[in-house]
């Protein structure tokens, strides 16, 4: 379930009106939760590359990526594609590579692990006892977006290799309204809900706090987003 606008846009409400510190009117609402929403998941691809970067080795990296990936998956307008093909072997696609290859290999699917440059492969194939035990598949980048496959016997440049993509954005928030008695009221026909899987909520209100926090230059306000921000951070952690 994406998380509900509506209930985000009260909650902050009410956060910002504490004590009549200040409002925010469903324009700005809209803009901050739109930044919100981007900062999120921007933040679910950096994450991607830094679990995965200090992990260069492994096939699966456990519940750390598959988290990350769980979210990603679970936003509205986004898709994960682990069977994108990579043309001639060589070029990446458009699409967000996150950073996986996989080879059909003798009947199989098969993970390709990174390496730094071409010099590692000369030098396994350059030695008789390592290249009889030479059974992996490896890849390294040559260039933007161009990578080369290599086995034992050569490197492969067929249209078997495929990555791993993120496709699409998420879609735009919008907290839609009618008037009432010169009051913004709710018109869930106009809105369109977060992008961002449920769970995210008590992050997007703290973002958004804070923008209103600056928005409104109320330093209380600002505090009040950063500190549900360190608590919603602490109890991910636990």
């Amino acid at each position: 379930m994406p998380v509900n606008v509506d209930t985000v846009y009260q909650t902050v409400q009410a956060l910002a009106n504490k004590e009549q510190r200040g409002y925010l009117t469903p324009q700005e609402f809209n803009l901050f939760a739109i930044q919100a929403q981007k900062d999120i998941f921007e933040q679910y691809l950096y994450d991607l590359d830094a679990v995965r970067a200090e992990n260069p080795q492994k096939r699966e990296l456990g519940d750390s990526v598959q988290h990350i990936l769980f979210k990603i998956q679970n936003t509205t307008g986004v898709t994960v594609d682990q069977n994108t093909i990579v043309p001639n072997g060589t070029d990446i696609p458009t699409d967000r590579f996150t950073g996986k290859i996989f080879v059909k290999f003798q009947g199989k699917t098969r993970t390709v692990r990174k390496i730094e440059n071409i010099d590692q492969i000369h030098d396994i194939r350059g030695s008789r006892w390592h290249r009889a035990g030479f059974d992996e598949i490896v890849y390294f980048e040559d260039g933007f977006g161009k990578i080369q496959v290599w086995t034992g016997v050569g490197q492969l440049g067929s249209n078997s290799v495929t990555c791993e993509t993120i496709v699409g954005f998420p879609s735009i928030v919008n907290w839609g309204y009618v008037i009432v008695n010169e009051n913004p009221v709710y018109d869930p026909s106009t809105s369109t809900n977060f992008a961002l899987h449920e769970s995210e909520q008590p992050d997007l209100v703290s973002k958004i706090l804070k923008l209103t926090g600056i928005s409104i230059e109320d330093q209380e306000v600002y505090q009040a987003g950063a500190t549900e921000e360190a608590l919603n951070t602490q109890q991910q952690n636990k």
